[in-house]
């Protein structure tokens, strides 16, 4: 079947969302506890009372998405990839919900302290930490759309989005390798080709990181129990990233997803990044309707698709 690439973008942005609203509810749960508790994350829920995201309802999604979207419309508004204009939408972002706390959906640690120091004047040259988490990795796939046509654009740039926040070799490498996942993905490559490009790319700025990134591709035939034991579940992107590539190995997407949603630790994030994967590759059919009635956003994901796709037609002539 022929992907339509408009719908290849716009299945990137809900798959992204999806999947984090889809692990939002069990986000920082053990994979024992989620199974105990409610068997497999198949389901839009709201968080539990007591979680850190008590207040967001089913279908509705965390940070990871809200800063996927702030990159998506900084490139939109900026006619291309614009570190300045980024760095604008996180302070405007961040300055909300310092004011008012009920509008922080999960903002991590390395994020929001670099938003933090932005925002009291910090440049984004020296703003970003030295902590190697995946926020910058769970934002960037609007880079691996709007530029897939050359990868090496791919890689500069999903590197230079995350100095504002992460300046971490393995968090640079990670966000390296999600945006060359993207991009191979909306170019329809093999798989395995997209896992060692992406491990390629990524091993030019962190070894290491490639090295657990490839090791992915020899564990597919384990259980999946103990291939996630090995690889992890943490918020590190040596090992949410590899686990989001994993589960877009692995499985079928929405088992993927129910999978990523289910393995316990950083759900939302593991879920989201796979989710990406799947929709730049597959486009939005395979995307559940039981999840996509009740997602939030739905109509600002699609037009903010819509939007990168006319500027990748402008920057790529697709």
């Amino acid at each position: 079947m022929t992907i339509d690439l408009l719908d290849k973008f716009k299945g990137c942005m809900l798959g992204l969302a999806a999947g984090d609203a889809l692990g939002m509810p069990v986000e920082g749960f053990t994979a024992e506890e989620i199974k105990r508790s409610i068997g497999a994350v198949r389901d839009m829920m709201p968080a539990p009372e007591k979680h850190f995201h008590y207040s967001l309802q089913a279908g509705q999604y965390t940070d990871d998405t809200q800063e996927a979207l702030l990159l998506a419309e900084s490139i939109v508004e900026a006619t291309g990839f614009s570190l300045d204009k980024f760095t604008q939408k996180l302070i405007e972002w961040g300055t909300a919900w310092v004011l008012d706390d009920r509008l922080d959906r999960g903002v991590g640690f390395t994020t929001k302290s670099s938003i933090e120091k932005l925002i009291t004047g910090t440049s984004w040259m020296d703003s970003g930490l030295s902590i190697p988490t995946c926020g910058s990795a769970m934002r960037v796939a609007p880079i691996g759309l709007v530029y897939h046509c050359d990868l090496n654009i791919v890689a500069r740039y999903a590197d230079l989005q995350c100095i504002p926040t992460h300046s971490s070799s393995a968090a640079r490498a990670g966000a390296i390798a999600m945006a060359i996942g993207v991009a191979l993905c909306l170019k329809s490559f093999p798989r395995e080709i997209i896992l060692r490009t992406a491990a390629a790319f990524a091993g030019k700025v962190d070894k290491d990181f490639a090295e657990r990134l490839l090791r992915v591709g020899s564990i597919l035939d384990w259980d999946p129990d103990e291939a996630m034991h090995v690889i992890g579940n943490s918020p590190e992107v040596s090992e949410s990233v590899p686990a989001a590539f994993y589960n877009f190995l692995k499985f079928e997407p929405e088992d993927a997803l129910v999978a990523a949603a289910s393995s316990g630790g950083d759900t939302d994030s593991i879920a989201s990044m796979a989710g990406a994967l799947f929709g730049a590759e597959r486009g939005s059919h395979w995307i559940p309707r039981r999840w996509l009635i009740c997602l939030e956003g739905h109509e600002r994901l699609e037009r903010a698709a819509e939007n990168l796709f006319e500027l990748s037609h402008l920057l790529c002539g697709i």
